[in-house]
């Protein structure tokens, strides 16, 4: 059991992880190529919030089911 909260920590810190990558390679790339100062607003941090826990959600049902594939064969 414990190992099934294990992957679920790392699910949510995984789909995080995602977003977080994808909003600062956005964020580097409009910097370089057009010149913008961009800086880390809220609603980044909601969109990373927000998103990272809905792919967390959707990561952790496949770990659920991969789980119980595994425990029942």
């Amino acid at each position: 059991m414990s190992r099934l909260v294990i992957l679920y920590l790392a699910a949510f810190f995984l789909s995080f992880v995602c977003f977080v990558s994808i909003k600062a390679f956005v964020m580097i790339f409009v910097a370089y190529f057009y010149g913008g100062d961009f800086l880390w607003a809220s609603n980044d941090t909601r969109f990373v919030l927000v998103n990272g826990a809905l792919l967390g959600l959707v990561f952790c049902v496949f770990v659920t089911v991969g789980f119980v594939r595994k425990n029942d064969s």
